[in-house]
């Protein structure tokens, strides 16, 4: 009997877990289409940006450095050569909260695991 309530804990704490992040990430989606992200990057194809999905591989198990480069305090991984556009959309996006720029990089790390 232990051992099945420690298993129910344990797969609820998982599924917490789970439900959590696809609600940061979701919150991560409005504030990436309100900030007017989209504008530039697109899902799977570069444009004036790297696509989604380069960014998301780029900065895959690097979430802090993605935070830093967003906050305007770090380098960017992912296309160098082009990141000096990106200055203009930094200053709209640097002063975000914590927990909302942890919800924009949920978003974009975790957009590769998403329909779209």
């Amino acid at each position: 009997m232990k051992k099945i309530i420690s298993g129910l804990a344990v797969c609820t704490m998982f599924a917490s877990a789970v439900f959590a992040q696809d609600i940061s990430a979701e919150k991560g989606k409005q504030i990436f289409e309100a900030k007017g992200c989209a504008v530039c990057h697109k899902k799977d194809m570069d444009t004036i940006g790297p696509s989604i999905a380069a960014i998301a591989r780029g900065y895959l198990g690097k979430e802090k450095e993605m935070i830093s480069y967003l906050r305007g305090q770090g380098q960017p991984i992912v296309d160098p050569m082009r990141a000096s556009v990106m200055n203009p959309q930094l200053v709209k996006i640097r002063t975000l909260f914590d927990p909302d720029m942890q919800a924009l990089a949920t978003y974009i790390i975790s957009i590769n695991d998403r329909p779209q």
